[in-house]
């Protein structure tokens, strides 16, 4: 019979596996483990790296072993992943608007297609945001968790006919802990203040052991505006107002759940025709495009408790066409553009080079891809092996 040796963390005793045992499990593709037959065996050996799956027993075996979790996840940062959503149309080229089938794609930073499934969810995505291994897609009235790495999907529980509006997420090492914080409009008629809700859940314990609780209005009248970005234990979002000196990032610390606002450095509105937020060397980033030149201002919250910018990088892209950032939670110093001309790349702003990453299908600013890592960690209860 087979048995499961991991170079990462060898196991104590083999873990013999049938040949017939139906495979359902789908393994990241980045992790490399070692199959072994015995001499006496006639069983031929399962195509399971083809096709990236293994047993249930298997699979249980992997992710109860924390430490082997643990190593695989820290290794997998070192190569980012891409995930890039897409709707399917029937038949008739037509969507039913009740029910979705989205189809995921995941790419490597060469531009390389490492995986690509589809999942039915209950209408279209408006939020589509990751943080470390999860993925969140967020649809008008319901909200699902998915780890594309192994292939699971898991509705986040909510309560039905409920709408949902701005959706961050992140998580805290310390506590182990997952959270959604959700900011909810109680009426359009309140001076557009917002509500804010927060689902937590625990690294390793499913999404269903999770929880929601109501956390209470926060302190500004203003309009969500962009994709909401995680980064040091915070989730940022943009506001919308109708000046640049009114323009502000709304901060929301995980740890201590404090609210606050942190207001735009001061410069010249009309000279950007974008200005989207990412992390660079670990500090929030603001990056503005210049009209007509294709220059990116690049500034460093340097002090979040001083609210202190500064205009770190001043990038010309000339002849190009900048037209999006995608954010993302970078502790180097490289940021990932869309530019006409080329598609998506890779900048690195500390030697000024620039890596194309090849993907051949329409990427545009509504359909941003989002950056995780590969891992293991199971999205529902894992039960133990005995």
């Amino acid at each position: 019979m087979p048995f499961l040796e991991s170079p990462l963390q060898p196991l104590k005793q083999p873990v013999y596996l049938n040949t017939d045992e139906v495979i359902v499990w789908y393994l990241p593709f980045n992790l490399k483990l070692q199959m072994t037959f015995s001499a006496e065996t006639e069983s031929p050996l399962l195509p399971v790296w083809s096709y990236r799956c293994v047993s249930k027993r298997w699979y249980n075996l992997l992710t109860n072993d924390r430490d082997l979790m643990t190593r695989h996840s820290e290794l997998s940062k070192r190569k980012p992943l891409l995930l890039i959503r897409k709707y399917i149309s029937d038949a008739n080229g037509e969507m039913d608007r009740s029910k979705v089938t989205i189809e995921l794609t995941s790419i490597d930073m060469e531009g390389n297609i490492t995986d690509e499934f589809r999942e039915v969810l209950d209408g279209p995505v408006h939020t589509f945001i990751s943080c470390y291994p999860f993925s969140v897609l967020c649809c008008m009235y319901s909200l699902y968790i998915c780890n594309p790495s192994i292939r699971q999907v898991v509705r986040v529980p909510y309560p039905s006919n409920a709408r949902l509006y701005n959706i961050g997420f992140g998580y805290l090492p310390k506590s182990n802990e997952f959270k959604i914080v959700h900011l909810l409009y109680h009426s359009f008629v309140r001076d557009g203040k917002f509500g804010c809700e927060i689902f937590s859940f625990k690294h390793g314990e499913g999404v269903h052991s999770g929880f929601w609780r109501t956390f209470g209005d926060y302190p500004c009248s203003a309009w969500i505006d962009g994709h909401p970005l995680f980064l040091n234990k915070a989730i940022y979002w943009g506001l919308i107002a109708t000046s640049w000196n009114d323009k502000s990032v709304l901060s929301f610390n995980l740890e201590n759940e404090e609210f606050s606002i942190i207001s735009y450095p001061v410069s010249d509105s009309e000279k950007y025709i974008f200005l989207e937020y990412t992390g660079i060397k670990g500090c929030l980033s603001l990056v503005g495009c210049s009209a007509g030149t294709s220059t990116l201002d690049i500034w460093l919250l340097k002090d979040e408790k001083k609210k202190i910018w500064v205009l770190e990088y001043s990038i010309s892209f000339s002849p190009l066409n900048v037209k999006f950032l995608i954010p993302c939670d970078n502790q180097c110093e490289e940021i990932l553009i869309h530019v006409e001309q080329s598609g998506l790349i890779c900048y690195s702003v500390k030697n000024q080079t620039c890596r194309r990453i090849e993907y051949s299908r329409a990427m545009k600013n509504f359909n941003k891809p989002c950056l995780y890592y590969d891992s293991l960690i199971p999205l529902r209860s894992v039960t133990r092996l005995e």
